[in-house]
């Protein structure tokens, strides 16, 4: 009688939202934005092998898996918290955010000079040049992306959808220069240094138009207690997103440091078609965080056991089609020398699907604002993603391929681990 009286509240949930005009069309907004930012990348990927040499697209990927564990010195866990109090209703919280991590990001800014130094003394002049780069105009392009979790959490789509595809055209940006054969250093880094700029001009952009909104709101001061406990909340986050970088990025970075930057250019390619289903998750997190997050404990267990279900069945099937599309497109729109990338691209995908129900778990830990659960959740699943890929690399020759099975290792014990606890903590609560 309990299941069918959660199937029957399920099922009637459900009815209510598809008579919801608002909620098809934030949906649908949401999808439509992912499509356009899909095809954005389909263009722009092949584009990019194509006039930039390889070893080149693997500058990159070294530089990309190197953003993770430097941004952490920024406090990005308040990225996190500043979300989860807006969609509470206490938009001053991006307020709060803003001024904590522009300060914390000059800290990232000296990590990535730190970085270039070490690849300049290598003789890998591009690469020191692209951290450089990236250390300087870290504090606007990565100190100010609370904008997209300041709109997804106000339930702004509109805005929400504008903000995605500013995001994929100022990757484009830097194209122009490659075209007019004007570059500085070489293609990479004037390619590279472009987007820099073009995506810095647009957060600026974005964030200054929404604190001058949040100026004209009656919640633009902070309670001070309540200011105290979001900034606490996010040091805790940061904490929790560390163990997570660890966990879910150390693959590229054993594989950007391990391996020849051709390898680095098929894992980044796959990277690039393992965002899309993993941003078809922050979609579904977008949309159902913050109506979730209100609703008292007893009805948002249930609720998230029968949605995460039928969300898990769903990916699957998304993640097995994107596979079967990537196989097919991969050798008809890439050069032929990235087709070694496709076996890279199943195994993130499949990396991706068995961590989903940890994913899962860990959202209502965080709506619960229990960070002891994600820690414990976070440190297994980093200290397996670190053991394994290493232990695989040691027994056998697979090379690469060692690597990313070892994240998924890592994903499956994240899953496990998250089930195990959602339901202990049913008896504790």
């Amino acid at each position: 009688m309990h299941i069918r009286s959660q199937l029957v509240q399920l099922r009637g949930a459900v009815q209510k939202r598809l008579r919801n005009r608002r909620f098809w069309r934030d949906s649908g907004l949401l999808m439509l934005a992912n499509v356009i930012v899909l095809a954005l990348g389909m263009v722009r990927t092949p584009a990019m092998t194509w006039l930039l040499p390889k070893d080149q697209v693997g500058m990159m990927g070294v530089v990309a898996a190197w953003v993770p564990f430097l941004q952490l010195l920024s406090l990005s866990g308040l990225d996190t918290a500043s979300y989860h109090y807006v969609a509470k209703g206490q938009p001053w919280a991006f307020r709060i955010n803003l001024s904590y991590r522009l300060r914390w990001s000059l800290l990232s800014t000296v990590g990535f000079l730190a970085v270039a130094s070490y690849w300049w003394w290598r003789g890998e002049i591009p690469l020191a040049w692209m951290f450089v780069i990236t250390g300087i105009s870290f504090p606007v392009t990565m100190g100010l992306t609370a904008a997209g979790g300041m709109l997804g959490a106000q339930e702004k789509f509109v805005g929400l959808f504008w903000y995605r595809l500013g995001e994929s055209v100022t990757d484009f940006v830097g194209f122009v220069p490659i075209l007019l054969s004007v570059w500085f250093v070489n293609q990479v880094v004037t390619f590279y240094g472009a987007n820099q700029v073009a995506t810095a001009v647009m957060q600026i952009i974005v964030s200054v138009w929404l604190l001058k909104q949040l100026r004209q709101s009656v919640t633009f001061l902070a309670p001070t207690d309540d200011a105290r406990e979001m900034i606490r909340y996010g040091k805790h986050q940061t904490f929790i997103s560390s163990i997570s970088v660890v966990q879910s990025r150390t693959d590229a970075l054993l594989i950007g440091t391990l391996f020849p930057l051709a390898t680095v250019a098929d894992y980044s390619i796959a990277l690039l078609i393992f965002e899309q289903i993993r941003r078809l998750w922050s979609i579904y997190v977008t949309m159902r965080y913050p109506p979730l997050v209100r609703l008292p404990l007893l009805r948002r267990r249930r609720r998230l056991v029968a949605e995460g279900g039928v969300v898990w069945v769903g990916f699957i099937f998304l993640g097995i089609s994107l596979a079967v599309i990537s196989h097919w497109l991969i050798p008809i729109i890439l050069p032929a020398n990235y087709a070694s990338s496709l076996g890279y691209v199943n195994w993130l995908i499949a990396t991706v699907l068995i961590g989903l129900p940890g994913g899962v778990a860990e959202m209502y830990f965080r709506m619960a604002q229990s960070e002891k659960h994600q820690y414990i959740m976070r440190i297994v699943a980093a200290v397996v993603s670190v053991i394994a890929p290493i232990t695989i690399l040691l027994i056998s020759n697979i090379g690469a391929y060692g690597v990313v099975i070892g994240r998924f290792v890592a994903n499956f014990c994240f899953s496990v681990l998250g089930i195990v606890l959602f339901w202990r903590h049913k008896v504790e609560g």
